[in-house]
Protein backbone atom coordinates (compact mmCIF):
# COMPACT_ATOMS: atom_id res chain seq x y z
CA UNK A 1 0.00 0.00 0.00
CA UNK A 2 2.92 2.24 0.99
CA UNK A 3 4.17 1.33 -2.33
CA UNK A 4 1.10 2.20 -4.45
CA UNK A 5 1.06 5.81 -2.09
CA UNK A 6 4.43 6.63 -3.29
CA UNK A 7 4.43 5.44 -7.21
CA UNK A 8 0.75 7.69 -7.32
CA UNK A 9 2.66 10.69 -5.94
CA UNK A 10 5.50 10.68 -8.48
CA UNK A 11 3.39 10.59 -11.00
CA UNK A 12 1.39 13.06 -9.86
CA UNK A 13 4.48 15.55 -9.60
CA UNK A 14 5.29 14.39 -13.16
CA UNK A 15 2.75 15.36 -14.83
CA UNK A 16 2.66 18.62 -12.86
CA UNK A 17 5.95 19.74 -14.29
CA UNK A 18 4.94 18.57 -18.00
CA UNK A 19 2.20 20.57 -17.82
CA UNK A 20 3.84 23.27 -15.92
CA UNK A 21 5.99 23.89 -18.94
CA UNK A 22 3.43 24.54 -21.50
CA UNK A 23 3.48 28.26 -22.76
CA UNK A 24 1.40 29.89 -25.78
CA UNK A 25 1.34 33.17 -27.42
CA UNK A 26 -0.90 34.32 -29.94
CA UNK A 27 -1.85 38.04 -31.39
CA UNK A 28 -5.07 39.78 -30.98
CA UNK A 29 -4.73 40.34 -35.03
CA UNK A 30 -2.31 39.26 -37.44
CA UNK A 31 -2.16 42.36 -40.01
CA UNK A 32 -2.97 46.11 -38.79
CA UNK A 33 -2.76 49.37 -40.13
CA UNK A 34 0.42 51.28 -39.28
CA UNK A 35 -1.09 53.50 -36.62
CA UNK A 36 -2.81 50.65 -34.86
CA UNK A 37 -1.76 48.40 -32.27
CA UNK A 38 -1.93 44.75 -31.57
CA UNK A 39 -1.88 43.08 -28.28
CA UNK A 40 0.44 40.24 -27.76
CA UNK A 41 -0.54 37.75 -25.05
CA UNK A 42 1.54 35.23 -23.54
CA UNK A 43 0.17 32.27 -21.43
CA UNK A 44 1.99 30.17 -18.86
CA UNK A 45 -0.37 26.93 -17.64
CA UNK A 46 -0.24 25.58 -14.58
CA UNK A 47 1.55 27.94 -12.62
CA UNK A 48 0.71 30.84 -10.38
CA UNK A 49 3.77 32.70 -9.94
CA UNK A 50 4.36 35.61 -12.69
CA UNK A 51 8.31 36.19 -13.95
CA UNK A 52 9.60 39.83 -15.22
CA UNK A 53 9.76 39.33 -19.27
CA UNK A 54 12.74 40.46 -21.32
CA UNK A 55 11.09 42.40 -24.10
CA UNK A 56 14.66 43.95 -25.43
CA UNK A 57 13.59 41.82 -28.73
CA UNK A 58 10.12 43.61 -29.44
CA UNK A 59 11.93 47.20 -29.38
CA UNK A 60 13.41 46.79 -32.89
CA UNK A 61 10.23 46.82 -34.61
CA UNK A 62 7.47 48.45 -32.35
CA UNK A 63 6.78 50.55 -29.44
CA UNK A 64 5.66 49.29 -26.06
CA UNK A 65 2.36 50.52 -25.17
CA UNK A 66 1.84 48.92 -22.10
CA UNK A 67 2.50 45.50 -20.51
CA UNK A 68 0.12 43.75 -18.10
CA UNK A 69 0.20 40.50 -16.14
CA UNK A 70 -2.53 38.90 -14.22
CA UNK A 71 -2.96 35.28 -12.62
CA UNK A 72 -6.02 32.55 -13.18
CA UNK A 73 -6.72 29.81 -10.90
CA UNK A 74 -10.02 27.25 -11.75
CA UNK A 75 -11.24 24.24 -9.81
CA UNK A 76 -14.23 22.53 -11.79
CA UNK A 77 -15.56 19.20 -11.04
CA UNK A 78 -12.12 18.47 -8.91
CA UNK A 79 -9.56 19.21 -11.42
CA UNK A 80 -7.50 22.27 -10.86
CA UNK A 81 -6.22 24.53 -13.77
CA UNK A 82 -3.95 27.93 -13.39
CA UNK A 83 -2.10 30.00 -15.48
CA UNK A 84 -0.45 33.82 -15.54
CA UNK A 85 -1.74 35.85 -18.79
CA UNK A 86 1.37 38.39 -20.05
CA UNK A 87 -0.35 41.36 -22.11
CA UNK A 88 1.49 43.03 -24.09
CA UNK A 89 0.65 46.39 -26.16
CA UNK A 90 2.64 47.04 -29.26
CA UNK A 91 2.85 49.19 -31.94
CA UNK A 92 4.53 48.93 -35.37
CA UNK A 93 7.34 50.97 -35.82
CA UNK A 94 7.62 50.95 -40.00
CA UNK A 95 5.24 48.48 -42.40
CA UNK A 96 5.79 44.94 -43.87
CA UNK A 97 5.90 41.99 -42.52
CA UNK A 98 7.36 42.47 -39.01
CA UNK A 99 8.79 39.94 -36.72
CA UNK A 100 7.48 39.04 -33.38
CA UNK A 101 11.39 37.31 -31.98
CA UNK A 102 11.25 34.37 -29.23
CA UNK A 103 10.18 35.59 -25.53
CA UNK A 104 11.56 33.64 -22.78
CA UNK A 105 9.67 32.18 -19.93
CA UNK A 106 11.44 30.55 -16.86
CA UNK A 107 13.45 27.71 -19.43
CA UNK A 108 11.18 27.73 -22.21
CA UNK A 109 10.35 30.28 -24.83
CA UNK A 110 7.26 31.23 -27.39
CA UNK A 111 6.83 30.20 -31.06
CA UNK A 112 8.24 33.19 -33.43
CA UNK A 113 5.04 35.23 -34.97
CA UNK A 114 4.40 37.65 -37.87
CA UNK A 115 3.04 40.81 -37.80
CA UNK A 116 1.67 41.81 -41.13
CA UNK A 117 1.73 45.94 -41.12
CA UNK A 118 -0.35 47.84 -43.17
CA UNK A 119 0.70 51.22 -44.86
CA UNK A 120 -1.69 53.95 -44.62
CA UNK A 121 -3.78 54.90 -47.62
CA UNK A 122 -2.16 58.47 -49.16
CA UNK A 123 -4.80 60.21 -47.87
CA UNK A 124 -5.43 59.22 -44.39
CA UNK A 125 -1.32 59.87 -44.20
CA UNK A 126 -1.81 63.47 -45.87
CA UNK A 127 -5.06 64.06 -43.31
CA UNK A 128 -2.88 63.71 -40.37
CA UNK A 129 -0.11 65.23 -41.53
CA UNK A 130 -2.02 68.18 -41.49
CA UNK A 131 -3.31 67.49 -37.97
CA UNK A 132 0.04 67.61 -36.31
CA UNK A 133 3.67 67.89 -37.11
CA UNK A 134 7.03 69.42 -35.98
CA UNK A 135 9.03 71.67 -37.68
CA UNK A 136 12.45 72.32 -36.78
CA UNK A 137 14.90 75.00 -37.75
CA UNK A 138 18.66 75.61 -36.96
CA UNK A 139 20.53 78.78 -37.59
CA UNK A 140 23.01 77.27 -39.64
CA UNK A 141 23.60 73.90 -41.25
CA UNK A 142 27.63 74.25 -40.42
CA UNK A 143 29.69 76.32 -37.22
CA UNK A 144 33.19 76.70 -35.61
CA UNK A 145 33.69 74.49 -32.60
CA UNK A 146 32.69 75.94 -29.02
CA UNK A 147 30.69 78.19 -31.19
CA UNK A 148 26.74 78.90 -30.92
CA UNK A 149 24.06 76.96 -33.39
CA UNK A 150 20.46 78.30 -32.98
CA UNK A 151 17.59 75.61 -32.68
CA UNK A 152 14.24 76.22 -32.63
CA UNK A 153 11.58 73.12 -32.53
CA UNK A 154 8.18 73.88 -33.19
CA UNK A 155 4.60 71.35 -32.79
CA UNK A 156 1.70 72.48 -34.73
CA UNK A 157 -1.40 70.80 -33.55
CA UNK A 158 -5.36 71.38 -34.86
CA UNK A 159 -8.44 71.10 -33.10
CA UNK A 160 -9.57 67.64 -32.45
CA UNK A 161 -5.60 66.52 -31.18
CA UNK A 162 -4.86 65.21 -27.86
CA UNK A 163 -1.61 65.53 -27.21
CA UNK A 164 0.18 62.90 -24.15
CA UNK A 165 2.55 63.30 -21.64
CA UNK A 166 5.25 66.60 -21.88
CA UNK A 167 7.12 67.75 -24.54
CA UNK A 168 10.51 66.62 -25.27
CA UNK A 169 13.24 68.29 -23.57
CA UNK A 170 16.53 69.28 -24.74
CA UNK A 171 18.39 67.40 -27.02
CA UNK A 172 21.00 64.76 -25.69
CA UNK A 173 23.77 65.46 -28.17
CA UNK A 174 26.87 63.91 -28.15
CA UNK A 175 30.08 66.47 -27.61
CA UNK A 176 27.84 69.35 -27.72
CA UNK A 177 26.64 71.68 -24.76
CA UNK A 178 22.73 72.42 -24.69
CA UNK A 179 21.75 74.97 -22.94
CA UNK A 180 17.68 76.17 -23.03
CA UNK A 181 16.97 79.47 -24.39
CA UNK A 182 13.91 80.97 -22.05
CA UNK A 183 10.47 79.34 -21.20
CA UNK A 184 8.22 76.76 -23.74
CA UNK A 185 6.09 79.61 -25.51
CA UNK A 186 2.10 78.29 -26.66
CA UNK A 187 1.29 80.43 -29.11
CA UNK A 188 -2.16 80.07 -32.11
CA UNK A 189 -1.47 80.59 -35.58
CA UNK A 190 -3.73 80.39 -38.33
CA UNK A 191 -1.70 78.36 -41.63
CA UNK A 192 -4.20 77.37 -44.86
CA UNK A 193 -7.70 78.21 -43.36
CA UNK A 194 -6.57 75.89 -40.16
CA UNK A 195 -6.51 77.29 -36.42
CA UNK A 196 -3.01 75.54 -34.95
CA UNK A 197 -1.79 75.42 -31.11
CA UNK A 198 2.19 75.85 -31.63
CA UNK A 199 4.63 74.74 -28.60
CA UNK A 200 7.93 76.56 -29.70
CA UNK A 201 11.49 75.53 -27.94
CA UNK A 202 14.67 77.25 -28.59
CA UNK A 203 17.59 76.07 -27.25
CA UNK A 204 21.25 76.91 -28.29
CA UNK A 205 24.04 74.16 -29.09
CA UNK A 206 27.92 74.27 -28.24
CA UNK A 207 29.55 71.56 -29.81
CA UNK A 208 33.14 70.43 -28.53
CA UNK A 209 34.77 69.21 -31.00
CA UNK A 210 34.99 69.37 -34.59
CA UNK A 211 33.20 67.02 -37.37
CA UNK A 212 29.90 65.51 -38.08
CA UNK A 213 27.32 66.65 -35.27
CA UNK A 214 24.54 64.69 -35.34
CA UNK A 215 21.45 66.14 -33.38
CA UNK A 216 18.85 63.09 -32.90
CA UNK A 217 15.18 62.85 -33.30
CA UNK A 218 12.79 63.62 -30.80
CA UNK A 219 9.03 61.87 -30.92
CA UNK A 220 6.01 62.31 -28.83
CA UNK A 221 2.63 60.31 -28.57
CA UNK A 222 -0.93 62.05 -29.92
CA UNK A 223 -4.49 61.14 -30.72
CA UNK A 224 -6.01 62.43 -33.59
CA UNK A 225 -9.76 62.60 -34.41
CA UNK A 226 -10.31 61.17 -38.23
CA UNK A 227 -13.82 60.99 -39.92
CA UNK A 228 -13.81 57.87 -42.14
CA UNK A 229 -17.09 57.25 -44.26
CA UNK A 230 -18.87 59.42 -42.27
CA UNK A 231 -17.83 57.56 -39.04
CA UNK A 232 -15.68 58.99 -36.74
CA UNK A 233 -12.60 57.57 -34.96
CA UNK A 234 -9.75 58.26 -33.04
CA UNK A 235 -6.09 57.02 -34.28
CA UNK A 236 -2.74 57.28 -31.90
CA UNK A 237 0.21 58.84 -33.67
CA UNK A 238 3.65 59.10 -33.05
CA UNK A 239 5.08 62.53 -34.17
CA UNK A 240 8.86 62.93 -34.82
CA UNK A 241 11.16 65.26 -35.45
CA UNK A 242 13.76 64.56 -38.22
CA UNK A 243 17.83 63.55 -37.80
CA UNK A 244 19.68 66.55 -38.48
CA UNK A 245 23.65 66.70 -38.94
CA UNK A 246 25.60 70.11 -39.02
CA UNK A 247 29.64 70.21 -39.61
CA UNK A 248 31.44 71.84 -36.88
CA UNK A 249 34.50 73.06 -38.40
CA UNK A 250 38.20 73.57 -36.22
CA UNK A 251 39.66 76.55 -35.46
CA UNK A 252 40.64 78.46 -38.87
CA UNK A 253 44.14 78.52 -39.34
CA UNK A 254 44.34 82.70 -39.46
CA UNK A 255 43.15 82.84 -36.03
CA UNK A 256 46.34 83.69 -33.89
CA UNK A 257 48.10 80.75 -32.04
CA UNK A 258 48.75 82.87 -28.88
CA UNK A 259 45.56 83.60 -28.40
CA UNK A 260 42.67 81.87 -26.39
CA UNK A 261 39.93 80.84 -29.00
CA UNK A 262 36.71 82.73 -28.59
CA UNK A 263 33.84 82.43 -31.20
CA UNK A 264 31.40 85.11 -30.77
CA UNK A 265 28.73 87.52 -32.89
CA UNK A 266 30.17 90.34 -30.61
CA UNK A 267 32.59 91.37 -27.56
CA UNK A 268 32.19 94.16 -26.02
CA UNK A 269 34.12 95.80 -22.87
CA UNK A 270 33.73 98.43 -20.46
CA UNK A 271 34.92 98.88 -16.93
CA UNK A 272 33.93 101.24 -13.72
CA UNK A 273 35.82 102.64 -10.84
CA UNK A 274 34.43 102.16 -7.05
CA UNK A 275 34.28 104.86 -5.89
CA UNK A 276 33.54 107.20 -8.40
CA UNK A 277 36.77 108.97 -9.38
CA UNK A 278 36.94 112.59 -8.59
CA UNK A 279 37.94 115.18 -11.09
CA UNK A 280 40.38 111.73 -11.89
CA UNK A 281 41.78 112.22 -8.46
CA UNK A 282 42.56 110.10 -5.72
CA UNK A 283 44.69 110.54 -2.61
CA UNK A 284 48.37 107.67 -2.73
CA UNK A 285 47.39 104.80 -0.24
CA UNK A 286 43.37 104.76 -0.89
CA UNK A 287 41.76 102.00 -2.14
CA UNK A 288 40.54 102.22 -5.64
CA UNK A 289 38.92 99.22 -6.73
CA UNK A 290 38.41 98.75 -10.77
CA UNK A 291 35.51 97.01 -12.18
CA UNK A 292 36.12 95.16 -15.89
CA UNK A 293 33.16 93.76 -17.54
CA UNK A 294 33.62 91.37 -20.92
CA UNK A 295 29.78 90.94 -22.28
CA UNK A 296 30.27 88.31 -25.34
CA UNK A 297 26.95 87.40 -27.71
CA UNK A 298 26.28 84.28 -28.26
CA UNK A 299 28.21 82.37 -26.03
CA UNK A 300 28.70 82.12 -22.51
CA UNK A 301 30.98 83.71 -19.94
CA UNK A 302 33.29 80.71 -18.87
CA UNK A 303 35.01 81.18 -22.52
CA UNK A 304 36.29 84.65 -22.13
CA UNK A 305 39.93 83.90 -20.95
CA UNK A 306 41.43 85.69 -17.71
CA UNK A 307 42.29 89.00 -17.83
CA UNK A 308 46.18 90.00 -18.24
CA UNK A 309 47.39 93.46 -17.05
CA UNK A 310 50.14 93.34 -14.90
CA UNK A 311 51.06 96.67 -13.04
CA UNK A 312 54.54 98.02 -11.81
CA UNK A 313 55.12 97.33 -8.64
CA UNK A 314 56.48 100.61 -7.25
CA UNK A 315 53.50 102.21 -8.60
CA UNK A 316 50.63 100.20 -7.31
CA UNK A 317 50.06 97.15 -4.74
CA UNK A 318 47.17 95.59 -6.21
CA UNK A 319 44.10 92.67 -4.43
CA UNK A 320 42.24 90.86 -7.26
CA UNK A 321 39.04 89.51 -6.35
CA UNK A 322 37.36 86.11 -8.43
CA UNK A 323 36.17 86.52 -11.35
CA UNK A 324 32.26 86.90 -11.50
CA UNK A 325 30.64 84.50 -14.94
CA UNK A 326 26.98 85.50 -15.51
CA UNK A 327 24.96 83.92 -18.59
CA UNK A 328 21.90 85.39 -19.82
CA UNK A 329 19.79 82.69 -21.46
CA UNK A 330 16.08 84.86 -21.59
CA UNK A 331 16.71 86.02 -24.86
CA UNK A 332 16.80 84.51 -28.74
CA UNK A 333 20.48 83.70 -27.72
CA UNK A 334 23.31 83.02 -25.32
CA UNK A 335 25.05 86.20 -23.62
CA UNK A 336 27.50 85.73 -21.58
CA UNK A 337 29.47 88.12 -19.37
CA UNK A 338 33.00 87.75 -16.95
CA UNK A 339 33.09 90.73 -14.57
CA UNK A 340 36.63 91.10 -12.57
CA UNK A 341 37.71 93.24 -10.05
CA UNK A 342 40.54 94.44 -8.23
CA UNK A 343 41.78 96.28 -5.83
CA UNK A 344 44.48 99.24 -5.93
CA UNK A 345 46.43 101.19 -3.98
CA UNK A 346 48.21 103.66 -5.46
CA UNK A 347 51.75 104.15 -4.00
CA UNK A 348 53.30 107.26 -5.55
CA UNK A 349 52.30 110.35 -6.60
CA UNK A 350 51.48 111.66 -9.91
CA UNK A 351 50.00 110.66 -13.25
CA UNK A 352 49.36 106.88 -13.07
CA UNK A 353 48.50 104.94 -15.94
CA UNK A 354 46.47 101.35 -16.10
CA UNK A 355 47.30 99.98 -19.20
CA UNK A 356 45.14 99.02 -21.73
CA UNK A 357 43.56 95.64 -22.31
CA UNK A 358 42.83 93.66 -25.17
CA UNK A 359 40.43 90.24 -25.96
CA UNK A 360 41.16 89.03 -29.58
CA UNK A 361 37.93 86.75 -30.51
CA UNK A 362 36.62 85.25 -34.08
CA UNK A 363 33.63 86.88 -35.34
CA UNK A 364 31.00 84.50 -36.68
CA UNK A 365 28.79 86.15 -38.53
CA UNK A 366 31.67 87.71 -41.05
CA UNK A 367 34.37 85.31 -40.41
CA UNK A 368 37.54 86.89 -39.49
CA UNK A 369 39.78 87.80 -36.62
CA UNK A 370 38.57 91.17 -34.69
CA UNK A 371 40.12 92.66 -31.52
CA UNK A 372 37.91 94.55 -28.33
CA UNK A 373 40.37 97.18 -26.52
CA UNK A 374 40.09 98.89 -23.18
CA UNK A 375 42.06 102.14 -23.63
CA UNK A 376 44.67 102.90 -21.34
CA UNK A 377 43.17 104.90 -18.12
CA UNK A 378 45.32 107.60 -16.37
CA UNK A 379 44.51 109.18 -13.24
CA UNK A 380 46.32 111.78 -10.85
CA UNK A 381 47.31 110.45 -7.43
CA UNK A 382 47.72 112.79 -4.96
CA UNK A 383 50.02 112.94 -1.12
CA UNK A 384 53.34 111.59 0.01
CA UNK A 385 54.69 108.77 -1.72
CA UNK A 386 54.62 105.63 0.76
CA UNK A 387 57.62 104.31 -0.94
CA UNK A 388 59.32 106.99 -0.08
CA UNK A 389 58.25 106.40 3.32
CA UNK A 390 59.20 102.67 3.79
CA UNK A 391 63.16 103.81 2.42
CA UNK A 392 63.43 106.22 5.18
CA UNK A 393 62.50 104.41 7.54
CA UNK A 394 65.02 101.47 6.24
CA UNK A 395 67.81 103.96 5.77
CA UNK A 396 66.99 105.00 9.50
CA UNK A 397 67.07 101.79 10.68
CA UNK A 398 70.76 101.30 8.93
CA UNK A 399 71.87 104.51 9.91
CA UNK A 400 71.15 103.69 13.59
CA UNK A 401 72.76 100.13 13.13
CA UNK A 402 75.87 101.34 11.58
CA UNK A 403 76.67 102.91 14.85
CA UNK A 404 77.72 99.19 15.82
CA UNK A 405 78.11 97.59 12.44
CA UNK A 406 81.53 99.19 11.71
CA UNK A 407 80.12 102.54 9.83
CA UNK A 408 81.31 106.10 9.65
CA UNK A 409 81.39 107.73 13.02
CA UNK A 410 78.59 110.04 13.58
CA UNK A 411 78.96 113.85 14.80
CA UNK A 412 79.35 113.07 18.31
CA UNK A 413 82.02 110.62 18.24
CA UNK A 414 84.56 113.62 18.68
CA UNK A 415 82.49 115.50 21.27
CA UNK A 416 83.82 112.04 23.36
CA UNK A 417 87.39 111.78 22.42
CA UNK A 418 87.95 115.32 22.89
CA UNK A 419 86.55 114.68 26.76
CA UNK A 420 88.73 111.36 26.27
CA UNK A 421 86.40 108.82 28.11
CA UNK A 422 86.98 105.28 27.54
CA UNK A 423 84.00 103.40 27.41
CA UNK A 424 84.37 100.13 29.02
CA UNK A 425 83.60 96.82 26.53
CA UNK A 426 80.25 95.68 28.39
CA UNK A 427 78.83 98.81 28.10
CA UNK A 428 79.71 98.95 24.67
CA UNK A 429 78.19 96.00 24.03
CA UNK A 430 74.80 96.88 25.91
CA UNK A 431 74.85 99.75 23.92
CA UNK A 432 74.79 97.54 20.44
CA UNK A 433 72.31 95.49 22.27
CA UNK A 434 69.96 98.76 22.71
CA UNK A 435 70.44 99.80 19.07
CA UNK A 436 70.03 96.56 17.57
CA UNK A 437 66.45 96.35 20.08
CA UNK A 438 65.62 99.80 18.14
CA UNK A 439 65.78 98.35 14.83
CA UNK A 440 63.75 95.65 15.77
CA UNK A 441 61.15 98.14 17.24
CA UNK A 442 60.91 99.95 14.24
CA UNK A 443 60.55 96.80 11.78
CA UNK A 444 58.37 95.51 13.88
CA UNK A 445 56.14 98.67 13.73
CA UNK A 446 56.63 99.01 9.79
CA UNK A 447 54.95 95.48 9.32
CA UNK A 448 52.94 96.35 11.50
CA UNK A 449 51.44 99.51 9.18
CA UNK A 450 51.36 97.03 6.20
CA UNK A 451 49.39 94.47 7.86
CA UNK A 452 47.33 97.19 9.05
CA UNK A 453 46.52 98.64 5.21
CA UNK A 454 45.98 95.51 4.22
CA UNK A 455 43.61 94.64 7.40
CA UNK A 456 41.49 97.98 5.90
CA UNK A 457 41.67 97.73 2.49
CA UNK A 458 40.02 94.01 3.13
CA UNK A 459 37.40 95.26 5.20
CA UNK A 460 36.81 98.24 3.07
CA UNK A 461 36.10 95.64 0.29
CA UNK A 462 34.37 93.37 2.45
CA UNK A 463 31.87 96.97 3.75
CA UNK A 464 31.45 98.02 0.17
CA UNK A 465 29.99 94.44 -0.94
CA UNK A 466 27.46 94.23 1.92
CA UNK A 467 26.46 97.72 1.38
CA UNK A 468 25.44 97.15 -2.12
CA UNK A 469 23.79 94.10 -1.46
CA UNK A 470 21.57 95.94 1.21
CA UNK A 471 20.93 98.73 -1.18
CA UNK A 472 19.94 95.84 -3.59
CA UNK A 473 17.57 94.70 -0.98
CA UNK A 474 16.22 98.16 -0.16
CA UNK A 475 15.51 98.55 -3.92
CA UNK A 476 13.86 95.23 -4.59
CA UNK A 477 15.97 94.46 -7.83
CA UNK A 478 15.75 90.64 -7.35
CA UNK A 479 18.52 89.80 -10.18
CA UNK A 480 20.68 92.43 -8.32
CA UNK A 481 20.38 90.74 -4.95
CA UNK A 482 21.96 87.65 -6.45
CA UNK A 483 24.68 89.47 -8.07
CA UNK A 484 25.23 90.99 -4.93
CA UNK A 485 24.90 87.79 -2.23
CA UNK A 486 27.43 85.94 -4.89
CA UNK A 487 29.97 89.24 -4.56
CA UNK A 488 29.41 89.31 -0.83
CA UNK A 489 30.27 86.08 0.01
CA UNK A 490 32.88 85.93 -2.32
CA UNK A 491 35.07 88.34 -0.69
CA UNK A 492 33.65 87.56 2.74
CA UNK A 493 35.18 84.16 2.39
CA UNK A 494 37.94 84.11 -0.12
CA UNK A 495 35.89 81.45 -2.20
CA UNK A 496 34.75 81.05 -5.36
CA UNK A 497 30.73 81.77 -5.72
CA UNK A 498 29.72 77.95 -5.43
CA UNK A 499 32.18 77.09 -2.59
CA UNK A 500 31.59 80.41 -0.83
CA UNK A 501 27.57 79.46 -0.92
CA UNK A 502 27.86 76.88 0.24
CA UNK A 503 30.17 77.47 3.69
CA UNK A 504 28.03 80.41 4.06
CA UNK A 505 24.11 77.70 4.33
CA UNK A 506 26.81 75.76 6.02
CA UNK A 507 27.03 77.99 8.39
CA UNK A 508 23.20 79.66 9.03
CA UNK A 509 20.87 77.89 9.80
CA UNK A 510 18.72 80.09 7.47
CA UNK A 511 20.71 80.51 4.58
CA UNK A 512 19.30 77.68 2.56
CA UNK A 513 15.99 79.12 3.29
CA UNK A 514 16.76 82.86 2.28
CA UNK A 515 18.36 81.59 -0.97
CA UNK A 516 15.21 79.32 -1.77
CA UNK A 517 13.03 82.36 -1.08
CA UNK A 518 14.98 84.84 -2.86
CA UNK A 519 14.83 82.50 -6.22
CA UNK A 520 11.04 81.53 -6.29
CA UNK A 521 10.53 85.44 -6.11
CA UNK A 522 13.31 85.85 -8.58
CA UNK A 523 11.91 83.52 -11.16
CA UNK A 524 7.71 84.46 -10.32
CA UNK A 525 5.95 84.72 -13.22
CA UNK A 526 4.55 87.72 -11.93
CA UNK A 527 7.33 89.44 -9.13
CA UNK A 528 6.13 91.89 -6.85
CA UNK A 529 7.38 95.04 -6.53
CA UNK A 530 8.83 94.77 -2.44
CA UNK A 531 10.91 92.54 -1.09
CA UNK A 532 8.71 89.56 -0.03
CA UNK A 533 7.95 89.79 4.03
CA UNK A 534 9.30 86.23 4.85
CA UNK A 535 12.58 87.01 2.90
CA UNK A 536 13.17 90.84 4.31
CA UNK A 537 12.96 88.97 7.79
CA UNK A 538 15.76 86.96 6.69
CA UNK A 539 17.56 89.76 5.20
CA UNK A 540 17.64 91.73 8.36
CA UNK A 541 18.77 88.56 10.38
CA UNK A 542 21.32 87.73 8.06
CA UNK A 543 23.11 90.72 7.31
CA UNK A 544 21.70 93.17 10.09
CA UNK A 545 23.24 91.33 13.19
CA UNK A 546 26.33 89.39 14.16
CA UNK A 547 25.25 86.43 12.51
CA UNK A 548 26.46 88.66 9.48
CA UNK A 549 30.10 87.96 10.46
CA UNK A 550 32.14 84.90 9.35
CA UNK A 551 32.57 82.01 11.14
CA UNK A 552 35.84 81.43 11.89
CA UNK A 553 36.33 78.30 13.42
CA UNK A 554 34.78 76.80 10.74
CA UNK A 555 36.51 78.32 7.85
CA UNK A 556 39.78 76.03 8.87
CA UNK A 557 41.49 79.01 6.86
CA UNK A 558 43.75 81.77 7.88
CA UNK A 559 42.67 84.30 5.50
CA UNK A 560 38.63 84.67 6.67
CA UNK A 561 40.52 87.00 9.50
CA UNK A 562 41.55 89.43 7.48
CA UNK A 563 37.44 90.02 7.13
CA UNK A 564 36.29 91.79 10.35
CA UNK A 565 32.71 91.60 11.48
CA UNK A 566 31.26 94.54 10.19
Amino acid sequence: MVSLRLTIALLLALFTALAHGEISARLSSNSIEELESVRLVIRAHNTRESESLNLAGLQENFHIMGNNTSTQYQYINGRAQSWVDYQITLQPKKVGALTIPPIRIGNLATKTLILEVRPLAASTRQQIDELVFYQQQFSSSKAYVQSQILMQRQLFYSNGVQLYGGQPGAPNIENAAVITLGENQATTVQRNGRTYGVVTQNYAIFPEASGALTIPAVEMTASVRMLNNGRVSRKGVRVATELKTIMVMPIPNNYPKNSPWLPATDVLMSQAFEPKLMQNTVDVGDTLTQVVKITVESNTGSIVPPLSSALPENTFREYPEPAELIDSTQGINVVGQRIERRNLMPLTPGTLTLPSIEVVWWDTNTNEVKRSTLDATSFKAQGESINQRTTAAEESAQGNTSLFAGGEKTNEQPAVEELDIEIPIAASQRLQWAFAAIAFVIGLIAVFHAFKRTLTNQSWALRRARKTLLHRIEAADAQGIQQSLRQYLQVRYALLPDKALETWISEQPEARRFVRLLALWRYSEEPATDVPEDLMKLAQQLFHSQAAAPNKANSGMSLPALYPSI
